[in-house]
């Protein structure tokens, strides 16, 4: 008779399935927030879609860490979720938040099928990816229809093969720097994007946070957001380059929280960590060392910013323990 190896999910594999569950959780609050009060109806329907994936998502997760014996997360749920709250942000911001999180959704998926093992959980990343990929095309098909697609900055075609001649095409971190190239641009402007969107979402939080210590908080990552899109647009102004357009009056005058404090403070913390993470890749893209050294540091200062956030959330007791080893030193040195 036959024997069927069934191994236990990996680390990756459970890290992945973690995460996704604690940001699903929290997606679906805040997609109801924006199905409650939306007004396009384009709109509408990506915020369905959106809610649906995440749901989907959620359930799926849910199943399997019960057939593995896996605690389940508590995650967000209606009591993270405030529905008699008004609108905080425009049906605009709606759905440049979630082109955004479809971005990010096609890096995460991509990148979890490929460090991951088992063939049902690969397949599970595989759809999960094409789901997304379905979101992000009708999330940029619904800014296009509706004039609000921000494009990437454009350059001339180049006209023949031309080589480096010295290693000036490097740069250095001070003095004059060779023009961008098309690949710097990319992630500038791409960055200037990732900013726009978390810089909008903190100065909306800064305003309904319950907590006076909060409202300042997300006041400073919007600032921190708003300084970092200065910085990349003066990049690009200095070599003669085009830069995204960009968008404001997306935020209402409303003071009352669709949100817990526990949500948006995770939020915000999710937001950093993408941004690092898009920064870290950036770097990856840009040759000349200035621009290197630039991200290096906007890294830095997020990465404050969101130890900062993840204290506060240790300190309220909401910062929810992912999966760990054992600690065997614990073990060991108990006190029976």
């Amino acid at each position: 008779m036959e024997m069927i190896h069934t191994p236990q999910l990996t680390s990756s594999e459970l890290a992945t399935l973690w995460n996704t569950y604690m940001a699903d959780s929290m997606g679906i609050c805040i997609l109801a927030h924006f199905k409650l009060t939306v007004e396009n109806e384009h709109v509408e329907k990506l915020i369905d879609a959106a809610l649906k994936t995440a749901e989907d998502h959620l359930k799926t997760i849910t199943d399997l860490f019960h057939k593995e014996k896996i605690p389940i997360p508590q995650g967000f749920s209606e009591n993270d979720l405030h529905r008699k709250a008004p609108r905080l942000f425009s049906d605009n911001y709606y759905l440049r938040y979630i082109e955004h999180m479809g971005r990010t959704g096609l890096t995460t998926y991509s990148l979890a099928k490929a460090i991951s093992s088992r063939k049902d959980i690969r397949e599970l990343f595989k759809k999960w990816y094409r789901q997304t990929e379905d979101l992000f095309d009708m999330a940029s098909d619904v800014a296009l229809e509706l004039g609000t697609y921000v494009r990437p900055p454009y350059i001339d075609y180049p006209k023949e093969v031309t080589f480096v001649e010295d290693d000036g095409f490097l740069g250095g971190f001070f003095g004059k720097q060779r023009p961008l190239l098309a690949v710097e641009i990319a992630h500038l402007g791409t960055n200037i994007e990732v900013c726009h969107v978390g810089q909008t979402l903190l100065m909306g939080f800064s305003q309904v946070a319950k907590s006076q210590k909060l409202r300042h908080y997300f006041q400073r990552g919007s600032d921190i957001g708003k300084k970092q899109v200065t910085t990349f647009f003066e990049i690009l102004k200095d070599s003669n380059t085009s830069y995204p357009s960009t968008w404001d009056g997306l935020i209402t005058g409303s003071i009352e929280p669709p949100f817990s404090d526990k949500l948006m403070l995770f939020q915000a913390n999710l937001l950093s960590a993408i941004a690092v993470a898009d920064f870290g890749t950036a770097i990856g893209g840009s040759i000349r060392k200035d621009i290197g050294l630039m991200y290096a540091k906007l890294m830095a200062e997020l990465a404050t910013f969101a130890e900062d956030g993840a204290k506060s959330m240790i300190k309220e007791k909401w910062l929810e323990k992912p999966p760990q080893v054992h600690d065997r030193d614990k073990l060991i040195n108990r006190l029976d």
